[in-house]
């Protein structure tokens, strides 16, 4: 055949879907088909011939080329290469009084044309000087030692050459030496030092007014500072050793540059690093500089983490509670943390006649993660040097600390609009279905199995025995399920002078009233730490009750007992006799009535009533 195309080589972009790939050279074995893929990245991977994900097949059609199928597709952003590598060999071998082997000459004349195309196209993307260029040599002498880590340059003669040094990547840079002393003074010319001998310690570093060259660079490195908003960082320092870019350290400068006599004073704050450097080391500096201070939304203040109802102290704010679920009340400072006044602001935001005046936002400004919000729902009070805000928590993640910065912004809700004239009345609708029953008259509190003398917990009621008859104490904690305080109330079930049955107490399962036990408070409550315990006798009881059951706690006073002095008996003939305590009563037997005892202090007196129910009088 005949190589009428100089093509070796074709590109195609990948889009995820297209898997069949042309290529329009001829080529003598599939063997010869290079495919190359590179990733957006700029990552190239050599693929192979064969069934893999990562694999291809090849359909030949002779001169005119063929086509690559790949397995998978190659994906967007990605380059496909598909080029010709004919093997640099020459196979053919003519036989002595042979016939002339066409063919076999022309093949081979094939395969030396394709060699050729390919040593052009390697040619093509190698770096080349003009042919009117003057340049004698295209080659050096230097030794692997002697070229590591060194760049390729030109010398004075304009002839290649390696270049000593790197140069740092980003930012000015400048040369200097290294020195391993850590004293506060002038390290010499053209060197460096820090105030550490472990470099990842230190806080400051002594640069000398010249640099390796003996270049004055002292006003360049006093301009380090030259960031006004933002005081902790003003720039990048980066050190990097000269002959290996491997080692290198970088420092944020975070504080105030002192022109010291002969050399520089920075204040440094170690970021990263790696290897280590040692004296008389050259090193590079480059310093890429901090952008100033962004504008930060609403008001700047720092956080205290005290709770108490103060002045949180000068540019502060402070919560009521450690758990910000819990928090009610807001303490800011009539001064955020610039110092200017925001007082006459803060104390307005309770003046929306909504029930709702607003939302607080607070942003931790180094961590957005980290925040709380607050609505406003009552009043904001002017205290001594700081505002009081009546808040409610709306939502919050992580925590602050102690002077952490924060921005507070406040958006404020509209007045409550005037109320609308009353409309047309609507058409009496259907009947709605029967609604829950209503509460009870009672507590809403939780059983707990525990039997122990101690606060059952907050919102539970438990027993001292696991048998309900012969329960004898109550243990209930002084708040109910809705953290009602309730223990005035239970404190006051002995308040009756009966002394045996103070009142009743009726314990009911929540949503299964088969299920109770009923009790007499039979002495006097004590008020214990957070709890009360009530002494009582069983009276009845049904089912048992289970650790956690919703219970209806219920209690009635039993009347006060009666006091009698003294009383008088009329007999159906004589006169009335008053009877008192220590005197003697005779009643004789008669229709429907008996009595029992003697002549002593105490005479009961049972009467058969036409109803009829016993009556028992107790004379003292």
């Amino acid at each position: 055949m005949t190589i009428s195309t100089t093509t070796i080589k074709n590109s195609y972009s990948g889009n995820g879907s297209t898997t069949a790939f042309a290529y329009t050279f001829p080529i003598n074995t599939t063997s010869e088909i290079t495919v190359i893929e590179r990733s957006a990245l700029g990552v190239e991977t050599v693929k192979s011939e064969g069934t893999g994900s990562t694999n291809y097949g090849i359909a030949d059609n002779g001169a005119s080329g063929g086509t690559v199928t790949m397995v998978t597709a190659p994906a967007s952003g990605t380059t496909l290469v598909i080029l010709r590598n004919t093997a640099l060999t020459q196979e053919t071998d003519y036989v002595a009084n042979d016939p002339f082997p066409a063919e076999t000459h022309e093949d081979a004349l094939d395969k030396l044309q394709m060699q050729v195309q390919e040593v052009q196209e390697e040619v093509d993307r190698s770096f080349k000087v003009s042919r009117t260029n003057t340049i004698t040599t295209a080659e050096f002498t230097d030794s692997a030692s002697d070229r590591a880590s060194k760049t390729l340059g030109f010398d004075s003669d304009g002839n290649l050459t390696t270049v000593s040094d790197f140069l740092p990547a980003g930012g000015d840079n400048a040369q200097l030496t290294y020195s391993t002393t850590t004293t506060d003074s002038d390290p010499g010319s053209g060197y460096i030092r820090f105030n550490h001998s472990s470099i990842g310690s230190a806080t400051a570093a002594y640069v000398d007014d010249l640099d390796a060259n003996g270049t004055d660079i002292s006003a360049w490195v006093q301009s380090f500072d030259d960031v006004t908003g933002n005081a902790t960082n003003r720039g990048r320092l980066r050190v990097t050793k000269s002959n290996s870019l491997t080692v290198w350290h970088t420092f944020k400068i975070s504080g105030a540059i002192t022109d010291a006599s002969g050399y520089t004073k920075l204040a440094l704050t170690y970021i990263d690093g790696a290897g280590s450097l040692s004296n008389d080391d050259k090193v590079f500096i480059s310093f890429v500089p901090s952008g100033e201070d962004g504008a930060i939304p609403g008001y700047y203040y720092k956080f205290d983490t005290g709770t108490s109802d103060a002045d949180p102290g000068a540019g502060e704010i402070s919560f009521n509670n450690g758990t910000y679920a819990s928090v009610t009340v807001i303490y800011i400072d009539d001064a955020d943390a610039n110092g200017a006044t925001t007082q006459a602001d803060t104390i307005t935001w309770d003046d929306s006649t909504s029930t709702i005046k607003g939302y607080i936002h607070i942003v931790d400004i180094n961590d957005s993660t980290t925040y709380a919000r607050f609505k406003v729902t009552g009043s904001a009070t002017d205290a001594s040097g700081y505002n009081k805000l009546t808040v409610t928590h709306l939502a919050s993640n992580n925590t602050f600390s102690a002077a952490d910065e924060l921005s507070v912004h406040f958006t404020r809700n509209g007045d409550k609009g005037d109320t609308g004239s009353t409309g047309a009345t609507g058409s009496t609708g259907s009947t709605g279905s029967t609604g829950a029953s209503g509460t009870n008259s009672q507590l809403a509190m939780t059983w707990s199995s525990s039997t122990s003398d101690a606060d059952p917990g907050a919102g539970k009621i438990a027993f001292n025995h696991g048998t309900l008859s012969s329960v004898s104490i109550l243990y209930v904690d002084d708040a109910d399920d809705a953290s009602a305080d309730i223990s005035g109330f239970v404190q006051s079930w002995d308040d009756i002078t009966n002394s045996t049955a103070k009142g009743i107490v009726t314990v009911t399962k929540e949503g299964t009233p088969s299920t109770y036990a009923i009790f007499k408070v039979s002495g006097s409550v004590t008020d214990a730490s957070g709890y009360t315990k009530v002494p009582v006798t069983h009276v009845v009881s049904n089912g048992s009750f289970s650790n956690t059951d919703g219970v209806g706690v219920h209690f009635s006073y039993s009347g006060t007992d009666g006091s009698m002095t003294s009383f008088t008996v009329a007999g159906s003939s004589g006169s009335s006799q008053t009877i008192t305590n220590g005197n003697t009563l005779t009643i004789a037997a008669g229709a429907n009535i008996t009595t029992t005892g003697s002549s002593t202090d105490t005479i009961t007196i049972a009467c058969t009533l036409d109803d009829p129910t016993a009556l028992a009088i107790a004379l003292g």
